[in-house]
């Protein structure tokens, strides 16, 4: 509103907002509280969900390096002594599970807050060498007869051929369970949600898809890449998973992956924006697999994100994947990526 000199209320607070550094704080104070004092609480509201606006839009449009095959919009500090299996997202949070014997834990981390460690648990008995994990969700019934999801999360081990299954957001064990592979080793893990199954990678050139109910094998998918026409080679150490959709039309309910549901049009089959993201065991990039063939159909160059030369003596290889959450996908799938004793983890969006 116009107080009778020409200039709006809201112009005038802004005016001081961003007065000069020569100005007294004192007098800059009392402006403001002055101007406040005249605006109402429909200007007042007006005033802060521009300025939520403008800073939305500063983030969103934020790169801090350009790279071939993704855009870097973000970087947070990584525990340099998590050797680092999997990553898996769930309501606003990323939860690690790290490796090694005696060693190995789970942990829920804040994205919003440099990724600070809310909580941290260890894989018992300590012997366990903890893989990959991902959330995921049963369907139950309520008291009221309505069905509700359960949130959990399942975690492989290494070599002894155990899996656990924890509760979400508690992280509290529920059961453990027992599987196997064809190298007989757990190594990365994945729901996909339009299925209700899991796939998981052993190292081997396979993925195994097991029923998410009763964890049974189904079937076996060989992860394959054609460099020439009509030549196909097998992808060996194949290691961390994470589902994603390319997709989704930018609203939190289409993002498939997760965090995400089927709608009744999934009918049990894939589209071809849903891939399989995956890390290869000492290669620095990450590999887009069709869930449905195994045929690799794109490689994302990541040797630039954390370079060899830069990269401290003891810090090991690019591992983990998780989406970068539920927002809106307006500019292009985000996931976070770090590695095996890296000190970051880092938010990047695939182009």
């Amino acid at each position: 509103k116009d107080d009778g000199d020409g200039t709006s209320r809201v112009e005038k607070l802004l005016s001081c907002l961003t007065a000069p550094r020569t100005m007294k704080a004192a007098v800059v104070l009392q402006l403001v509280q002055q101007v406040l004092l005249l605006l109402s609480v429909s200007e007042i509201e007006a005033l802060a969900k521009a300025s939520n606006e403008a800073t939305a839009s500063s983030t969103a449009s934020t790169i801090l390096r350009r790279s071939r095959d993704y855009h870097l919009l973000e970087e947070v500090p990584h525990d340099t002594t998590s050797f680092t299996q999997g990553l898996t997202y769930f309501d606003g949070h990323i939860y690690e599970g790290t490796g090694m014997e005696h060693e190995s834990h789970l942990m829920r981390h804040d994205p919003s807050n440099h990724m600070k460690t809310l909580n941290k648990i260890p894989i018992t008995p300590s012997h366990l060498f903890g893989e990959g994990i991902s959330h995921y969700y049963v369907w139950k019934t309520a008291d009221d007869g309505n069905p509700i999801k359960e949130h959990r999360l399942i975690q492989l081990t290494w070599k002894d051929k155990i899996g656990k299954i924890y509760s979400l957001p508690e992280m509290q064990l529920l059961k453990d369970f027992s599987y196997d592979t064809v190298t007989g080793e757990g190594w990365g893990i994945t729901f996909v949600p339009n299925t209700n199954e899991f796939y998981v990678s052993d190292g081997s050139e396979y993925l195994m898809v097991w029923d998410a109910e009763t964890l049974e094998e189904k079937r076996r998918i060989a992860v394959t890449f054609e460099r020439e026409a009509g030549t196909k080679d097998t992808v060996k150490y194949v290691n961390e998973l994470q589902f994603v959709d390319f997709g989704v039309d930018g609203s939190a309910d289409s993002v498939l992956g997760e965090y995400g549901e089927c709608k009744e049009t999934c009918h049990s089959l894939f589209t071809p924006t849903m891939k399989i993201l995956a890390n290869v065991w000492y290669q620095d990039v990450l590999i887009s697999i069709d869930p449905a063939s195994g045929s690799v159909d794109k490689v994302y160059d990541l040797r630039d994100i954390y370079p060899l030369e830069q990269r401290h003596k003891d810090a090991d290889c690019l591992n983990g994947i998780s989406l970068a959450g539920d927002k809106k996908w307006d500019e292009g799938l985000e996931v976070w990526v770090t590695g095996k004793l890296w000190p970051k983890m880092y938010r990047i969006r695939l182009l």
